[in-house]
């Protein structure tokens, strides 16, 4: 995609009427906006931003020194905003006219919570034919200085008093501050840097100069300085031809070469150079441990983007953030953002995604095909529940009561009996004899007769008597004799048991536990690495 900054159809009318009216155009706003999500074509229809995420006054509108008819406008995003990405930028005047409109590589603008610490500084570039009608703007109230600026323009001619035209500010002694103002020829040595540039053929790798020589001389390919030496991305002076000098490689058709002689630093290497980024340090080791830092492998050691930790502190350290489930940027975080995805959430579903809300909750292992806690993918959540598990219960007493039975027959039966002997033994008797009178025993008087004996002086001769004899049995006297009873057999007898009415009896369980299930624990901050 090309990014470009065009006027639009009311910007270009606005130019016509302050060329004709003489009128000048004050430009005082500038927005950005992140192109409702997707990367955007300025059009010159446009009056407003696709969606518009920040506005403010504009910082400064200063011309180009090269150029009269090119204008810079600027504007200052605060590190505390953000939470958006950059794509489009207008800049409008004081009726509130879209004048111009670009589109901007997407850029992601963190807000301070989630570590940004700078302010971000949008500039737009336009061309207007009339200079005379831009009106240039630095409001104080509004502006703020950029790093570039103040290198560019605060000098120390500018900040410290006295001196003349022509007079340059010299050190007086090494202490910081001791300085004064004196005439440039009054320096013992004055050296004059002499710099050619030329273009670079493909292939090429040697190069002849015209205005200098190798002596004291310092090489610069497309604004990178090349050290002295044989590698490949150095350069040697020729040993005879002190005007020619070869390159360790050759560069694209077009390349820029500048040789600077007499510079400062001459043709020595300086110690470390911007460009090289700190690769041209002799021990990176020994570097790190004076500064204190780890490197890539060590700080991977002690977190790789997406671990989870804990802290006493209240606090994200550096490296970290709060794992409160909020919304961060896929670019600025791109190494978790790669290593967790949308797992726990998708954000906006176009450039931030979701951290982990691990706020009040415990963890628990992922089962991972154990079975132990099976069917549920990483990072899903469980609500509460409790195991099965039993309580002792007790009844209340009713009081005492009874409960009336009987029961029934068995039905008639009888019982088989015997008793024991008791021995031999015998028993004595008594004869009494009588005699029957006209067929009677008894006499007149009703008693009974004993017979007599056979020549007791009865007399038997009308045959009115006749003899009889009874005998009675005396006792044995006291003894005893034992009875035993036969089983009548196995048998039984139903019982049935009447109802005491209806009652009850209360149960109570006794509660237990608060309002939810834990183990005896600490709060601390939840972290995730990124």
């Amino acid at each position: 995609m090309t990014f470009k900054t065009i006027h639009t159809i009311a910007g270009l009318q606005a130019i016509s009427e302050a060329q004709t009216a003489g009128s000048p155009i004050n430009l005082t706003e500038m927005a950005v906006g992140d192109g409702n999500g997707n990367p955007v074509e300025p059009v010159e229809s446009q009056a407003t931003l696709v969606r518009e995420r920040f506005r403010a006054a504009v910082n400064r509108v200063y011309q180009d020194s090269t150029d009269a008819t090119r204008f810079t406008a600027e504007l200052v995003i605060p590190a505390s905003e953000g939470g958006f990405t950059l794509r489009e930028v207008g800049l409008f005047d004081d009726q509130g006219t879209l004048f111009v409109v670009g589109n901007l590589p997407e850029t992601y603008k963190p807000e301070s919570s989630e570590g940004s610490f700078a302010d971000t500084v949008v500039r737009v570039e336009f061309v207007c034919s009339n200079a005379s009608i831009i009106t240039l703007q630095v409001d104080p109230n509004v502006t703020v200085a950029t790093q570039t600026w103040i290198s560019n323009n605060i000098t120390a001619g500018a900040l410290i008093p006295g001196g003349t035209t022509g007079q340059v500010l010299k050190k007086k002694s090494n202490t910081d501050g001791d300085t004064e103002w004196g005439d440039p020829d009054t320096a013992n040595v004055t050296v004059d840097v002499i710099a050619e540039q030329q273009t670079l053929a493909d292939s090429q790798v040697i190069v002849d100069l015209t205005q200098t020589t190798t002596y004291g001389l310092a090489v610069y390919i497309d604004g990178l300085r090349l050290n002295q030496g044989s590698g490949s991305d150095e350069w040697q002076p020729d040993e005879v031809i002190e005007t020619r000098l070869t390159l360790g490689q050759s560069y694209v058709a077009g390349t820029k070469i500048l040789c600077v002689q007499n510079e400062p630093a001459g043709s020595a290497p300086a110690p470390l150079e911007r460009n090289k980024n700190l690769q041209d340090l002799a021990d990176k080791p020994t570097a790190r441990t004076n500064l204190e830092v780890h490197s890539k492998t060590e700080s991977n050691a002690a977190g790789q983007p997406g671990d989870i930790k804990y802290t006493a502190r209240q606090t994200a350290p550096t490296g970290w953030l709060k794992a409160n489930g909020a919304a961060v940027s896929r670019t600025a975080y791109a190494a978790l953002f790669s290593a967790i995805g949308i797992t726990y959430g998708a954000g906006d579903g176009f450039s931030t995604f979701n951290l982990p809300d691990l706020r009040g909750e415990f963890m628990r292992g992922w089962d991972d095909g154990r079975g132990v806690d099976g069917g549920r993918a990483l990072g899903s959540t469980q609500s509460d529940d409790l195991g099965s598990h039993s309580h002792s219960a007790s009844t209340n007493s009713t009081g005492g009561h009874t409960h009336s039975g009987n029961a029934d027959s068995a039905g008639a039966h009888s019982h088989s009996a015997s008793t024991g002997t008791t021995g031999a033994h015998t028993h004595s008797y008594k004869d009494t004899f009588f005699a029957e009178y006209n067929g009677s025993t008894k006499g007149a008087d009703g008693r009974l007769h004993e017979a007599q004996s056979v020549g007791s002086g009865d007399s038997d001769t009308d045959n009115n008597y006749k003899p009889y004899m009874n005998r009675t049995t005396e006792t044995a006297g006291n003894h005893s004799h034992s009875v035993s009873v036969g089983n009548a057999g196995n048998h039984s007898h139903n019982l049935s048991i009447n109802s005491a009415g209806n009652h009850s009896h209360s149960v109570s369980v006794q509660q237990s536990g608060g309002s939810e299930t834990r183990p005896r624990n600490i709060a601390m901050l939840a972290l995730i690495k990124y």
